[in-house]
Parts: C-alpha cells; sequence; structure tokens
C-alpha cells in the first residue's frame, strides 16, 4: 500500500514534527537506503503562513521572512513566502475542463468526466472547442489562452482541471497572469507538461495539486482514486495526509514547499521567470519516456544553472519509460540526487504510470527519509494541505 490513511490507521499527521512514528503503511518499512549516513536539513521548520489574499506590504513580508528564518535555522537568503491554499471542493462544485496542451482522444475524456461527475460529484463544464487539434496542440495558442481565461473568470468554477498533458503549457506561460487566481483562489489540478503551470503558479504564492488529467481519471486504482477525492475535499488526515516511497536514497528529514513535477519541463524553465524558486524547497521528480542521458542532462543543466544548490530534500517520483540497453533512468537520477547531499527518498507513487497518486505543490510538507535501524517508511507528509488555513472562492 502506498496510501497513507489517517486516523484510522493511527496517523497522526502533526505527530510528524516529533519523534521516529510507527504505523504509517502497511508493507513498507522504509528500510533499504542507498544513502550514507544522516542528515538532515529543515530549511522552513515552522508551517509557512498562509493567507487569503496577497495583502503584505513588501516591506513587512521581507521583515517577517527574515524573522521566521533566523527563528527556524532557514539559510540566508531563502525567504519564507506565505501561500494561498485554494479552497476544498465540495459535492456539486463546478469545475472547468480546460486543454492547455496536446490533444486528447475522446473515450478517455469522456470516461475522466464520467469519474468527475458519477464518483467525485463535481459538475464539469468546458468550452465547446475544448477538443480542438492544431498539429500538435489543442487548438492554437490564443483559443487556449482564452479557453485558461475564462476558466479563471468563472465565478461559479472552483478549480480547474486539464485534460491531459504533452506539450504545449508553456507556450502560454507570457499570456498568464496569476493575479485573479491568488484574488480569488481555485485548485489547478494536472501533471506532466502541466509543470509549467504549477511552477508559475507556485512561484505566485497558489497552492496546486500535481495529480492524474481527466484522460487518465478512469485508470486510477481505487486506493489513488480515494487519495485524490481526499486531498480536493480537504478530508485528510482520513486520507490524503502523505505518501510512503519505495526506498531511503539519503537518510534525513526536510521541511519546506514541495515543488517541481516532470523533470524535462524543470529544466526547459530553467533560467526563465516562470521557474520555480527551489532554495528551501523538497523537489519532486518524474518523468515519462526519456533516455537516461536525458535525464542526466536535464539534471546537470540545472545543477549548472544553480538551481538545486539550496534544495531542502528530493522526492523520487515514477521514471516510466526512462531505461535503455546501456544504463536504468532511476540508477541516473538517484546518482545525481544521491550527490546533491541532502534528505531524499524514490519510489513516490506519483507520474505517468496509472497509480499516479495525487500531491499539493507549492504547501509546505516534510520528506521522512528513515536511517538504517530507524522505523518508518520513507514518506512525504502534506502538513500545510491538510493543516492550513484556506482561501475564500
Amino acid at each position: 500500500m502506498r496510501l497513507l490513511a489517517g486516523v484510522g490507521a493511527g496517523l497522526d499527521a502533526r505527530a510528524l514534527r516529533g519523534g521516529p512514528e510507527r504505523g504509517f503503511v502497511n508493507g513498507c518499512s522504509g528500510e533499504e537506503s542507498y544513502g550514507q549516513g544522516s542528515e538532515s536539513r529543515s530549511r522552513v521548520g515552522r508551517r509557512s503562513r498562509t493567507s487569503r489574499v496577497p495583502a503584505l506590504a513588501p516591506a513587512l513580508a521581507l521583515h517577517d521572512a527574515l524573522r521566521r528564518n533566523a527563528s527556524t535555522g532557514a539559510p540566508a537568503g531563502v525567504i519564507l513566502r506565505a501561500v494561498i491554499l485554494p479552497p476544498a471542493l465540495r459535492p456539486g462544485d463546478v469545475v472547468r475542463v480546460i486543454a492547455p496542451a496536446s490533444p486528447f482522444d475522446p473515450e478517455p475524456f469522456e470516461r475522466g468526466l464520467a469519474v468527475l461527475s458519477r464518483r467525485l460529484g463535481l459538475e464539469p463544464r468546458m468550452r465547446d472547442d475544448v477538443a480542438a487539434r492544431w498539429r500538435y496542440l489543442a487548438g492554437d495558442d490564443a483559443r487556449r489562452v482564452a479557453e485558461w481565461r475564462e476558466a479563471v473568470a468563472d465565478v461559479e468554477a472552483r478549480a480547474i482541471f486539464c485534460a491531459r498533458g504533452g506539450y504545449g503549457a508553456m507556450r502560454l506561460l507570457p499570456a498568464i497572469d496569476p493575479a485573479p487566481l491568488l484574488a480569488r483562489p481555485k485548485l489547478l489540478l494536472g501533471f506532466s507538461d502541466i509543470t509549467a503551470l504549477h511552477a508559475h503558479l507556485n512561484r505566485a504564492g497558489l497552492a496546486t495539486v500535481h495529480g492524474p488529467g481527466v484522460t487518465q481519471l478512469s485508470r486510477l486504482p481505487e486506493e489513488a482514486l480515494v487519495h485524490l477525492e481526499a486531498l480536493l475535499r480537504g478530508s485528510a488526515p482520513r486520507a490524503g495526509a502523505g505518501l510512503a516511497g519505495r526506498a531511503t536514497v539519503r537518510a534525513g528529514r526536510a521541511t519546506g514547499p514541495l515543488l517541481g513535477g516532470s523533470l524535462t519541463l524543470l529544466s526547459h524553465l530553467a533560467g526563465t521567470p516562470y521557474a520555480p524558486r527551489l532554495a528551501g524547497a523538497i523537489l519532486l521528480l518524474e518523468d515519462v519516456g526519456e533516455k537516461p542521458y536525458r535525464l542526466d542532462r536535464y539534471l546537470t543543466h540545472l545543477a549548472l544553472t544553480g538551481a538545486l544548490r539550496e534544495l531542502a530534500g528530493v522526492a523520487i517520483g515514477q521514471l516510466t519509460g526512462c531505461d535503455d540497453a546501456n544504463a536504468h533512468g532511476a540508477d541516473v537520477v538517484r546518482e545525481a540526487v544521491l550527490a546533491l547531499g541532502v534528505p531524499a527518498i524514490e519510489g513516490v507513487p506519483c507520474g505517468h504510470e496509472d497509480a499516479n497518486f495525487a500531491v499539493p505543490l507549492g504547501a509546505r510538507a516534510t520528506l521522512v527519509a528513515p536511517g538504517p535501524g530507524e522505523s518508518g517508511a520513507p514518506r512525504l507528509v502534506f502538513e500545510e494541505w491538510t493543516e492550513g488555513e484556506r482561501g475564500v472562492a
């Protein structure tokens, strides 16, 4: 089992700030470790403050961040920003479905819409041209920008769900203004190419959800669907409080905003105004169909830009179809992450496999990487998402 259950299984997410825990997950001991020794880097320590609207004056925000840095041990230059958590979803809520990247096949899309309405009790709403196709995109840039803006402006919609990833979201970034979503937050759900949108909104201060697109919903195993529903509804700690990984890469514990997604997109965003600020963060990495040398290239590129210099920790997700005759993609990524010298885990079940468990991005999380002899599974705990104050839609 990969889902971290809640009170019924003896998990109190708040206890994660204390000592060793027991009973997190059945059949996952977390005793496998690739790292040497134990290192713990807590970049944030306390809960970063949530806010309904970004109303802090710049000088006050800077003073407050520096004060919190001094009290938590975060390094100089790592500013602990406020984050806005979107409101939890309720049965009957309207959600806008958009296609900001590649076009989709109609059959899995229709099955996904059925999951949204029948299983999750939501009311999907979309433009008539959501299934548009132009070359390798879901319509031209003008259509997709207009679709995004309509979804953001829809006062009845409480969330924006992406049909799929593929390619094309980063083409829209210059036309996307985060301000309306900061003032009236909506939950964004998607993954893969949608990493570009997550990075842009997370950088602006809005928490989002890295999780299955609409076309993937009908393929989710029951456990992943229960987990997704808990995250969307804010009903943790019964479920959705965290995820267990498979193994420790480097032992330790780290706390910070969880950021990242597709390694390919993160590398391509490096050096742009839309790249996530990774100092003090826990970096989530996943990818699909990338040969080992390409994974090496992306990680090397990020390292050369300095983006990985002040990481708090790393969580490695699914690396699907990333092997060749010469190397395994997981080995390449593990070796690069181990060299960063921060607490790290691998085998987190999020990415391009059917068991794509959702994770909140932008909100503070804790990474626990048990060392030899320590109890509990390697895990991510979504403490701010489950405990923080929600914005008003």
